[in-house]
């Protein structure tokens, strides 16, 4: 009995399963179905408001067949319908037009520059210009595009073509500009007036510079160009320096700072006429030296060499250390010894690179402190070592018979001044008489052809004073002048022999 309720039960109910299986699983076809409809409508709804148009296809939105939609206009011109082909033959011929035009005038002064299209590079935004008109309402998602259509269709797009300088050719062509019109600050000058009996500077104020505002002008042309103002006229801006130096700062290192005098009116060799002819030619030509800082000057080479045609007279100068000859230029140590003692007296920032003694003390000056000078032989050289310019004056009063050269230049400090003094120390006695015979002289004859001197040993000094108070001492040197013997010619021929 139970077994057979279980069989009947088996049979009855197996069909109702089948059918329940069957349903199901088309519930699930169905519902899969419909979910990918509903996943694609979703990816189609956010692609129309997403995708555009080139993104994730290389298809371009824009064909050679593509036209303007209407509405569209370029530089008032209707681009509706048109290709782009077509609508750059309409555009390109008023944008060459206008390049032609381009005028931009530079003015500064009296002087002017016409710059044209090729001077500062112009070119045309044509062709951007039309492929913004080509992608509106094509370039955005189909949801923007559409609006954009519906946009064009109710208000229509006004485009321009606008211009744009070459920031480098403009650069360029303005740069060069610059270097015709700037100009360099000039400082104040001074300038020894040679012309005065006494020390005088004749001062030059100095010239502003004037230095042409290339960024500034760079920009206001590029704003003229970009803004269509292709004919225009620019004054542009410059910027002012003032000279680094004035006559104010000039005149404070155009002091004196030293001075010496030498008197050439003692004798009558002193006063020889050539002599003086000399003395003044040197005197003149010395006269506004000027000296750079770190600058070496040789008299002998700023002088010049001595010779009569070039104006320098025979006067009495000493020859092969023994004896006086009339030589040109003779006469013109007096300038060099009065100049190395004002030297000297400038303070050690004026070097002496190079001096030599006479053969004999100057009996103008103490003695170790002269200074030789011959063309092509012993020679004064003189360094400026101070922080300014330095200048020379050398006058020779003929009346007075006195040599003078002052040393202008940055001052002493206050109250400094310098002195200096040659001491002998051994006083060297000349030796016995000496005699040369010359036998084309009679017998009986005789000349003094050398005279006797006697010898020094010298040391020379220069005092650093302090308000006229000695407060250093410096030893400078010291030489030694040989003593001379005189020497006697006496003629040892026959007494028939004419005299010399």
């Amino acid at each position: 009995m139970t077994n057979r309720s279980y069989a009947c039960g088996e049979k009855n109910g197996s069909p109702r399963k089948k059918r329940r299986r069957k349903i199901n699983r088309t519930l699930l076809t169905m519902w899969g179905v419909s979910s990918v409809l509903v996943v694609g409508l979703i990816i189609v709804g956010i692609l129309m408001f997403t995708l555009k148009p080139g993104e994730g296809s290389s298809h371009s939105y824009i064909s050679s067949t593509s036209t303007f939609f209407d509405g569209i206009t370029v530089n008032g011109r209707d681009m509706s319908g048109l290709t782009y082909s077509e609508a750059w033959d309409v555009l390109s011929g008023d944008v060459n037009s206008a390049l032609s035009g381009v005028s931009i005038t530079v003015r500064v002064g009296t002087k002017s520059w016409l710059l044209s299209a090729a001077d500062l590079g112009v070119s045309s935004t044509l062709e951007e210009t039309l492929n913004t008109a080509m992608a509106y309402g094509r370039s955005d998602t189909t949801v923007n595009n559409a609006r954009a259509q519906a946009d064009l269709k109710e208000h229509g797009l006004n485009l321009s073509v606008s211009y744009k300088v070459n920031d480098a050719k403009l650069s360029n062509t303005i740069s060069a500009i610059s270097d015709a019109v700037s100009v360099k600050p000039v400082n104040a000058s001074a300038c020894p007036d040679t012309n005065s009996s006494t020390p005088a500077f004749i001062y030059s104020e100095g010239v502003s510079g004037m230095t042409l505002n290339e960024q500034k002008i760079c920009e206001d042309i590029s704003r003229l160009i970009s803004d269509g103002a292709l004919c225009s006229t620019v004054a542009p801006e410059f910027e002012y320096t003032e000279p680094a130096v004035t006559v104010d700062d000039l005149k404070a290192v155009t002091q004196l700072r030293s001075s010496f005098k030498t008197s050439y009116g003692e004798n009558s060799t002193l006063k020889n006429a050539n002599r003086i002819r000399n003395i003044q030619k040197a005197a003149d030509i010395l006269n506004g030296c000027t000296m750079e800082v770190g600058q070496e000057i040789s008299f002998n080479e700023f002088i010049g060499p001595r010779y009569e045609k070039d104006g320098w007279a025979l006067a009495p100068g000493i020859v092969n250390g023994s004896h006086y000859e009339n030589q040109p230029g003779g006469g013109i140590c007096q300038v060099s010894t009065t100049l190395y003692n004002a030297l000297l007296c400038s303070g050690p920032e004026m070097e002496i690179t190079q001096r030599k003694k006479h053969t004999w003390p100057s009996s103008y000056v103490d003695y170790g402190l002269d200074a030789t000078v011959s063309t092509g032989g012993p020679d004064l050289c003189w360094k400026n070592n101070t922080e300014s310019t330095v200048y020379i004056f050398a006058y020779a009063d003929n009346v007075n018979y006195i040599m003078t050269v002052y040393i202008y230049g940055m001052p002493l400090p206050d109250g400094i001044t310098y002195q200096v003094k040659g001491v002998v120390n051994e006083e060297i006695p000349y030796g016995d008489t000496e005699y040369e015979y010359i036998p084309t002289w009679p017998q009986g004859y005789e000349k003094t052809a050398r005279n006797a001197r006697k010898g020094y040993k010298t040391t020379s000094y220069r005092y650093k004073l302090k308000d006229g108070v000695v407060i250093e001492t410096e030893t400078l040197y010291s030489d030694y002048y040989r003593p001379i013997s005189k020497l006697v010619q006496v003629g040892s021929g026959s007494p028939s022999l004419p005299r010399p």
